[in-house]
């Protein structure tokens, strides 16, 4: 039995045209997303703090703690798990979005519990946009809230806003944390979204927000919103707002001034330590790629030592517009042929100007055509031979939308043989 409450599947149409017109973004807010019951159990059931799980980007404790071991924190959240990977709740949150196709994230990465004490809040930011693990495309984020008291005065609300990088021009929304309330918002390079610091009365510290976070990926993306791999990327808090020109700052503000400038300081340092990173696994993969160039070797049959790594031709048989193969055969040589096919998308006929030793030659090959090409070659065993194809024309896949192929391919090289 599901454990979403009958009236939201009643409403679900109407939630589709909340979501759709909802500003600055996509987004719907709907109370009493849950059966009462279920919901006060997954409150009662709601694993306690611990620092183990209170881990931030550096490494440290800090205050807000997330158990994405669903499963194993009680019976309640095996039946929520159970239930978010049915096709009828996946459907549902599809009709609700307009976005088909929805997959569950078993991992729950980023996702499950999570729980916010006095003192934390989130900065704006954009999510990291593909799972680390399939690669699947992120495309929405679902959080039901567990907080039965919540007053606004206490900060914690979560804000939906259009450009925290333009302050003067950013519009926001803001959602109370309340109760058997779900938030779906969609997830794209401008839903930006956190929560203001929490600052609850001093009677009142033992409390804390509370919510269950799942997000939710497809294979596919339109291309107009799909974007280069990135990590969470956040925006940090602008001056607040009590200090103007002309205030004499108390202590207090001194306090919240030296948390924000700690806070800071801290990202500049991540972000440092993270570029450092990426620096040493750039290298890495460039000294791999070097090494993988040299051992590469054309797919040239007969007895020959291909001599250096062959030039503007990838593994996968595609030559760019200048082709070139050093070898040294072993035996003497009386020809050479290939076997050549032309990308339909080339534009027109392919000219290939061919130069092997002493042997010149022009071919012209039709799109879409595969060809074989001979060419007489004399020479003796251990001479130093150079094949060199020039090509006329040249097709990139991502320039004409075909795919995500940057490379310019003029030509596949199908197979190349010497004759002894």
């Amino acid at each position: 039995m599901s454990p979403i409450h009958a009236d939201v599947l009643a409403r679900r149409d109407q939630l589709a045209r909340d979501f759709r017109d909802a500003q600055p973004f996509r987004h719907v807010a709907i109370d009493g997303f849950l059966d009462p019951a279920f919901c006060r159990a997954l409150l009662d059931e709601f694993p306690r703090f611990e620092d183990r799980y209170a881990l931030n980007e550096t490494g440290a404790v800090g205050g807000k703690a997330v158990r994405m071991d669903v499963r194993e924190i009680s019976d309640t959240y095996r039946a929520l798990d159970r239930s978010i990977q049915a096709p009828e709740f996946l459907d549902l949150v599809s009709r609700i979005t307009g976005i088909p196709d929805l997959l569950y994230d078993p991992d729950y990465i980023g996702g499950g519990t999570h729980e916010n004490v006095q003192g934390q809040g989130l900065d704006p930011h954009v999510d990291f946009n593909y799972h680390p693990g399939t690669r699947w495309h992120r495309r929405l984020n679902l959080i039901v809230y567990l907080n039965p008291e919540w007053d606004e005065s206490w900060g914690g609300a979560l804000e939906l806003q259009s450009d925290p990088w333009s302050e003067g021009a950013n519009r926001r929304r803001r959602i109370a944390p309340l109760f058997n309330r779900c938030v779906i918002f969609e997830t794209t390079e401008t839903s930006w979204h956190g929560f203001p610091r929490i600052e609850l009365p001093a009677e009142r510290r033992e409390l804390t927000r509370k919510s269950f976070a799942i997000y939710l990926y497809t294979r596919e993306r339109p291309p107009a919103q799909t974007a280069a791999p990135h990590a969470t990327i956040y925006v940090p808090d602008t001056r607040p707002e009590d200090i103007v020109p002309g205030t004499c700052l108390g202590e207090a503000q001194v306090a919240e001034l030296d948390r924000r400038y700690a806070q800071l300081r801290g990202q500049l340092r991540f972000l440092y330590d993270r570029e450092q990173d990426f620096t040493r696994q750039i290298e890495s993969l460039e000294r791999a790629l070097a090494d993988a160039r040299a051992a590469a070797r054309a797919p040239l049959q007969g007895y020959c030592v291909q001599t250096r790594a062959p030039e503007g031709l990838w593994p996968d048989g595609w030559a760019s517009s200048r082709l070139s193969i050093a070898f040294e055969p072993s035996q003497k040589v009386r020809g050479i042929e290939f076997d050549l096919w032309i990308p339909e998308r080339l534009g027109g006929d392919q000219v290939l100007e061919i130069a092997v030793a002493s042997t010149r030659e022009r071919v012209t090959i039709a799109p879409g055509r595969r060809q074989r090409v001979q060419l007489a070659l004399a020479c003796a065993a251990g001479t130093a031979v150079e094949l060199a194809i020039q090509a006329s024309r040249s097709w990139t896949p991502s320039a004409s939308g075909d795919s995500a192929d940057e490379r310019p391919l003029a030509f596949k090289l199908i197979a190349a043989r010497l004759q002894h």
